[in-house]
């Protein structure tokens, strides 16, 4: 009974030696880590910061910032179309000579129609989009029965009655393009 007294005492103690290796605990004290806390992995770890936005890029007009735009700069006798800050298309343009200015504000297409009969100028206007009363955003108008475009060689100056003409094609285009409701900032 000794000699199973002796051998599970050797057992024991070589057991414990073996744990305190394992556990590290026969390393030296100046070996000992400064903050010797056992690291517990957290049931919520901290989640991983995303990755900053991409910056939005927004339209000029300060009332329609995002969405499908419109934008009829007069000075610059150019027609812009956005959508969500990016261009889609820009083109040269004629607005109103004087006399016939080209009113200026925030506005919207109220309708489409692909070729408009103007009975005051007794003119056609191909893809033509009203956003005021009587003003229209259309191709370079042209008489009944002719295939020549008024006011082709005039684009990029004042030389509508108020309307703001577009070149051949390139109207064809912003029509497609544009839906009714679509914001118009004239400026």
């Amino acid at each position: 009974m000794t000699r199973l007294i002796r051998v599970t005492a050797i057992t024991a103690v070589t057991l414990t030696a073996s744990i305190m290796v394992t556990a590290g605990l026969n390393r030296p004290v100046d070996a000992e880590p400064k903050d010797p806390r056992p690291v517990v992995p957290s049931m919520n770890p901290t989640p991983s910061v995303p990755p900053p936005p991409a910056p939005v890029r927004l339209n000029p007009d300060p009332m329609h910032r995002s969405g499908d735009l419109i934008e009829v700069s007069i000075d610059k006798q150019r027609l812009t179309a956005w959508r969500d800050g990016a261009i889609v298309f820009r083109f040269v343009i004629s607005t109103g000579r004087p006399g016939y200015e080209t009113p200026t504000g925030h506005y919207k297409i109220l309708d489409k129609t692909e070729n408009r009969w103007s009975r005051k100028w007794s003119v056609w206007m191909p893809y033509a989009m009203r956003w005021h009363e009587g003003y229209f955003i259309h191709q370079l108008p042209h008489k009944d029965g002719s295939s020549y475009n008024i006011g082709a060689s005039k684009l990029g100056t004042p030389d509508s009655h108020g309307c703001v003409r577009v070149n051949v094609g390139d109207a064809e285009r912003l029509f497609n393009w544009t839906a009714v409701g679509t914001p118009v900032w004239v400026h």
